[in-house]
């Protein structure tokens, strides 16, 4: 049953049961999860007055639905307060572009990216475009079974789980529930299925908790799991810890930097604002204030530092390492390599594998 709350904006008649809401302040409210975890799936239908957004909210048991105009919801981001919660929440753009507000800055979250938010951290959400997103909540005791789970577990693979960037965020967290922090993930050149993945996980889990059979509860249990590991392997994701005070434009720079490291700076500006949905002028210019360089001289300097590590550290002819970066001509490498380590490719060599 659906009740009608104000013009535009429709709801269950029965309350949302995986948390309560309260008003922690005049400046933001306050989520406190009263089940151990709960997904929520939001779809927006695009930017224009007659379009809308819908959210279920699923946990064990229990669901919750809300539909609300794009222009409610627009106004509901500009005027209403910020949240916080006692549990940590990821996000997952599934498509579209979502702009996140983390402690009154903005963040650009294109298809396929996410972050993970900690229970100090005051944020909302709007759409920029067409967009559907899930959101994963998950409480300090499920979390605690998680990783206990995988510390106990007889399958040394499992244990090594508890060994990557977003389980140490997570454990180091647990302690320090007023610490402002979160993880910004984006995905790899490298994962081509990424979306078809992640799209796959969400349907699986929204039928699982739709439609809940025996061993349903082990199920979900099992794709919260599936969508952490997910996220956690540095093929699939790119992880950044952020701290408060980070910029926007420094976040963006460390997302072109964790690109360029990838590719060995063999990334084009077609490429860059395809992943991260800006402009190549304004990537240029972010770039340049970081670092006072172009793009293509950033990108080279990842190139040529791949470039010193082969010669290294692997028996590659020099003839071959330019090819595999993809120099033009061994004249051009060798200017470039020059004008960075103030030698030769074949100095560089015997100097560092001698010493």
């Amino acid at each position: 049953m659906l009740k009608e709350v104000s013009k535009g904006y429709i709801t269950s008649t029965n309350p949302n049961a995986s948390f309560n809401i309260s008003t922690g302040s005049l400046d933001n409210y306050f989520y406190q999860i009263k089940v151990p975890y709960q997904i929520t799936y939001e779809y927006c239908s695009g930017t224009g007055a007659d379009d809308y957004m819908n959210a279920i909210t699923l946990s064990e048991g229990e669901s919750f639905y809300a539909r609300d105009s794009y222009e409610g919801h627009g106004r509901a981001f500009k005027y209403h307060p910020l949240h916080f919660h006692d549990y940590y929440e990821i996000m997952i753009v599934l498509d579209g572009i979502v702009t996140q507000r983390i402690e009154d800055i903005d963040y650009k979250y294109p298809a396929g990216s996410c972050c993970l938010i900690n229970r100090g951290i005051r944020h909302a959400e709007n759409f920029d475009t067409t967009a559907s997103l899930l959101f994963i909540g998950l409480s300090v005791s499920m979390i605690g079974e998680i990783l206990a789970t995988a510390e106990h577990s007889s399958f040394a693979t499992e244990k090594k789980f508890l060994e990557n960037k977003l389980c140490n965020f997570l454990m180091s967290d647990l302690d320090d529930p007023e610490k402002k922090a979160y993880l910004d993930f984006i995905p790899a050149f490298s994962t081509d299925s990424a979306y078809k993945h992640l799209h796959e996980l969400t349907n699986e889990i929204i039928q699982t908790l739709m439609y809940p059979h025996f061993g349903s509860s082990f199920k979900a249990r099992n794709l919260i799991c599936e969508f952490l590991y997910f996220l956690s392997q540095s093929e699939n994701y790119h992880c950044t810890d952020v701290t408060m005070g980070m910029e926007n434009d420094q976040l963006l720079f460390t997302r072109i930097e964790h690109l360029m490291e990838e590719k060995n700076g063999r990334v084009s500006r077609a490429e860059l604002e395809k992943a991260l949905n800006y402009s190549g002028d304004y990537l240029n210019r972010i770039v340049n204030k970081y670092t006072g360089m172009c793009l293509y001289d950033y990108g080279m300097t990842f190139c040529l530092k791949k470039a010193a590590d082969y010669l290294i550290n692997t028996k590659e002819s020099i003839t071959s390492i330019v090819q595999t970066l993809q120099f033009s001509n061994r004249t051009h490498f060798y200017s470039l390599f020059e004008r960075q380590f103030n030698m030769t490719p074949k100095e560089y060599r015997a100097k560092h594998i001698s010493s």
